[in-house]
């Protein structure tokens, strides 16, 4: 992603948390005002992707490791909105 931006480009990923309850699942899909099958395999279908999402120390780890080297992570209720942000000048360019 950092090679592709334009230097004071930002990238945004949104992604379920890991750590989202089974109550802030079922709380947030019964306010989606869907039909009952259809809350049933949504349900279903976000239990079984948390156990393949990331935490947010995942996305800080990485962000940390990446060009980027920071990322801002603002919560949702059942996931989060991670943003990285190319500087304007690189490093090298800085010093």
């Amino acid at each position: 992603m950092h090679r592709v931006l334009r230097p004071g480009g930002e990238a945004v990923i949104g992604d379920l948390r890991k750590d989202a309850s089974l109550d802030e699942i079922d709380i947030y899909v019964n306010r989606s005002g869907r039909s009952r099958f259809d809350s049933w395999l949504t349900k279903r279908t976000l239990r079984w992707l948390t156990n393949r999402a990331y935490t947010r120390e995942h996305f800080l780890q990485m962000a940390q490791v990446s060009q980027f080297g920071t990322c801002e992570i603002n919560l949702s209720p059942i996931g989060f909105e991670v943003r990285f942000l190319k500087p304007l000048y690189s490093k090298a360019l800085q010093n």
